[in-house]
């Protein structure tokens, strides 16, 4: 994996039906405090819900700087319908030796079960495997979090295993369930759409 090449393509816009992938601006900071405050958004996710529209700056920015780094390839979930920022979505790992990502979401309370985030992460997959050249995709979630891990399923990713406290997030370690998709797997599933 060529690291220039990520990082030109982390500024990708991508389209979806209903939803604009794009990086966030610091312009979205009001958009993004609205779901990022909510205790209950934040519940399953490694940070605290923000206090204040400066906390979501600060995230902002920090976001803006991983991206240009090339550390992370993150980008702010539009809805087309409003033009307002519903979530963020990304890369928040990159192996590029073993030509694998690990990808989150988070996604405002508002938009739960209409399946956007599932359209999202769909895309997300389609972008890592056709553009970035990922052999493999994984995504966790937390074992209370069974909502996240349908998001998963219904996106391609398969049920691999609990990985006992694997994560450390707000003063505990957290037991997790791993899915994956590889590209095989990915290019056998778009065959049978054709």
């Amino acid at each position: 994996m060529d690291l220039v090449k990520l990082k030109y393509l982390g500024s990708s816009k991508l389209e979806t039906e209903r939803l604009i992938l794009r990086k966030l601006e610091i312009t979205d900071a009001n958009d993004v405090f609205s779901y990022a405050k909510d205790p209950q958004v934040a519940k399953y996710v490694t940070w605290e819900p923000h206090k204040s529209v400066e906390d979501t700056k600060g995230f902002i920015n920090c976001t803006i700087e991983r991206c240009n780094s090339g550390e992370a390839w993150e980008w702010g979930i539009e809805l087309k319908a409003t033009a307002r920022i519903i979530g963020a979505m990304g890369f928040v790992r990159l192996d590029p030796q073993n030509s694998c990502g690990l990808i989150g979401y988070v996604l405002s309370k508002q938009y739960w079960g209409q399946g956007m985030m599932t359209e999202a992460v769909t895309r997300l997959i389609s972008f890592g495997f056709e553009d970035m050249k990922l052999n493999r995709i994984e995504a966790i979630h937390v074992l209370e979090n069974e909502a996240s891990g349908k998001v998963m399923k219904k996106s391609g990713m398969l049920f691999e295993s609990v990985l006992r406290q694997k994560l450390f997030a707000k003063g505990k370690f957290w037991d997790v369930k791993q899915y994956a998709i590889i590209k095989e797997d990915w290019l056998a599933k778009k065959e049978e759409i054709t």
